[in-house]
């Protein structure tokens, strides 16, 4: 009997291990009905597009927590956001401005319709302004940038590095919407020669543009083009938007977050500008500070204000592109040099391209702003927060302004829209656009106030 004791243990072991099996599939049986009980309760009236956008974000944070963000992809997804947007059912009209958060969280949503149409866009035809007014009332979405930004380069923010070679143009405001074909378009206005365009894209309407532009409603926010005339607002560019009450926005303090005095923000500033000096070569003048490196001069001033110039002949420290440059690398490069200055200290205000220009002699400047709530900030000369100029692919010169920004429980008086207009008109008859903006001059706040361009 002895000999039989050896295949009852295995026979004993074999059913312990067949044991331990069905209590782990058991156990992962109830698991996945508890997670597909968790998921329909959750995603449940979302539809097939809502279960899918839940289980990508899941995707996205799990591949957000292992590799961070070493790019800068959400300082880029941020630069593409518009300041206001407007989407239509081709009845009605739900406008946003001056409401960072409300605009933010609509273009969560409508966003992927300029991504889709931005990436899918094919050459572009001119169109009459009447067919670009057509478009703002048909149903889509028009969103403004307060900047002049190239489309090459939204192209490349809103689908993540991708590129059309149908988009050469830059735009302020451009537009999704269905056009007379039944099809969508992506519309825009050509800041370069003034004229309007159509481009023909793949964005299906039925079925996916239809379910995203319907259920917003109405909210009585206008373009001037739409009222009748003799009400008031004649003297306004005909693309402004009036809302149905008087904008109400927070007053803001403002201080300046850098000093040449400060030993540790001077280090921190050359540390984000790679413009690190020995201590021999950091010597004050009048107002500030001066950092000098070979022929590169590198100035801090007392009021928060940074230039650098350089008249090296060689490749500087600020290559925008070796064998030549496209657009967006341009305005990448110097995007991020401002992000990492200015926007890291500027708090609650956002940075916002304001435009590129090519001088005479070949030299282009980029240019961003800060941005309140939606309201661009001037500031005294240029009204710039980061101003670059690139020369032969290099950056030769720069100046930065750091300010930062809280907003406070206070609200800034404004007139109506009524009367600020029927003031403009007097002021200026030709017809200009009427926009809020915060002026700051140095002082300890800023408040908003009507302001023609």
């Amino acid at each position: 009997m002895a000999g039989n004791k050896h295949p009852r243990r295995r026979r004993h072991s074999g059913l312990e291990r067949l044991k331990s099996l069905l209590i782990v599939l058991l156990t992962l049986s109830a698991l996945a009905l508890t997670l597909r009980v968790l998921l329909f309760n959750e995603l449940a009236g979302q539809g097939p597009r809502g279960w899918l956008d839940n289980l990508t974000s899941l995707f996205r944070q799990e591949q957000t927590a292992s590799t961070g963000d070493p790019g800068g992809s959400i300082q880029s997804s941020a630069a593409a956001q518009p300041v206001r947007l407007s989407v239509s059912d081709g009845s009605e009209r739900f406008a946003v401005q001056y409401d960072t958060a409300q605009t933010d969280q609509m273009f969560s949503s409508l966003g992927i319709l300029l991504s889709e149409a931005l990436s899918s866009a094919a050459a572009p035809s001119e169109v009459t302004e009447q067919a670009w007014r057509d478009a703002l009332c048909a149903p889509g979405v028009w969103f403004d940038f307060l900047g002049d930004i190239p489309l090459e380069a939204l192209c490349a923010w809103m689908v993540e590095g991708g590129s059309n070679p149908n988009l050469t143009a830059a735009a302020r405001q451009v537009a999704v919407a269905r056009d007379d074909g039944g099809g969508v378009s992506l519309y825009y206005h050509n800041v370069e020669d003034g004229l309007y365009y159509a481009c023909r894209t793949a964005v299906a309407y039925e079925g996916h543009m239809d379910e995203l532009v319907t259920g917003y409603g109405g909210n009585g926010v206008s373009f001037v083009f739409e009222l009748e005339e003799g009400g008031g607002y004649d003297g306004l560019d005909p693309y402004v938007l009036l809302s149905a009450a008087t904008p109400s926005p927070a007053v803001f303090r403002a201080s300046t977050p850098l000093s040449g005095t400060d030993t540790n923000a001077v280090s921190a500033l050359q540390e984000s500008l790679s413009f690190q000096v020995s201590s021999d070569a950091i010597y004050a003048i009048p107002g500030g500070l001066r950092l000098r490196l070979g022929r590169e001069t590198l100035e801090i001033g007392g009021d928060g204000t940074v230039t650098y110039h350089t008249s090296e002949e060689l490749p500087t420290r600020y290559p925008v592109g070796e064998d030549g440059y496209t657009v967006t690398e341009l305005v990448e490069t110097t995007r991020r040099l401002a992000a990492d200055t200015v926007g890291r200290t500027c708090g609650a205000a956002r940075l916002y391209l304001a435009g590129v220009e090519t001088g005479g002699d070949g030299a282009v400047t980029v240019s961003f702003g800060y941005s309140l709530n939606g309201a661009a900030v001037l500031l005294p000369e240029d009204g710039c927060a980061a101003r670059f100029t690139v020369q032969d692919g290099q950056i030769t010169d720069y100046t930065l302004r750091f300010r930062e920004y809280e907003e406070t429980a206070e609200h800034s008086l404004l007139l109506p829209e009524r009367q600020a207009a029927a003031a403009l008109d007097a002021l200026s008859p030709e017809g200009r656009e009427l926009l809020l903006c915060y002026t700051d001059n140095g002082g300890d706040t800023v408040q908003a106030g009507w302001v023609a361009r």
